[in-house]
């Protein structure tokens, strides 16, 4: 069966693009320990804490603050790519 140049090829019915939420979190939490760390080591230390608890402490923090960020993007992302007609 052969195509004639006028013919548009035949494509499948295009879904919505939905964001893969596990990468979406897991990423924002590296991200977040990643930054939590590097501010705590540049910042003054604590007393009491050692440089590497202080990082892990911190990145932590940020760990926890950046899978949530993540996690309202990949909801947003979600959003809008099912409201598209």
């Amino acid at each position: 069966m052969t195509q004639s140049p006028n013919t548009p090829p035949h494509t499948r019915a295009e879904r919505p693009r939905i964001p893969n939420f596990k990468r979406f979190l897991i990423t924002g939490a590296v991200l977040g320990f990643i930054v939590g760390a590097a501010i705590s080591i540049m910042g003054d230390e604590a007393q009491g804490y050692t440089t590497t608890t202080g990082a892990l402490y911190i990145g932590a923090l940020g760990a926890f603050l950046g899978t949530g960020l993540a996690g309202v993007l990949g909801i947003l992302l979600d959003r809008s790519g099912r409201d598209q007609p």
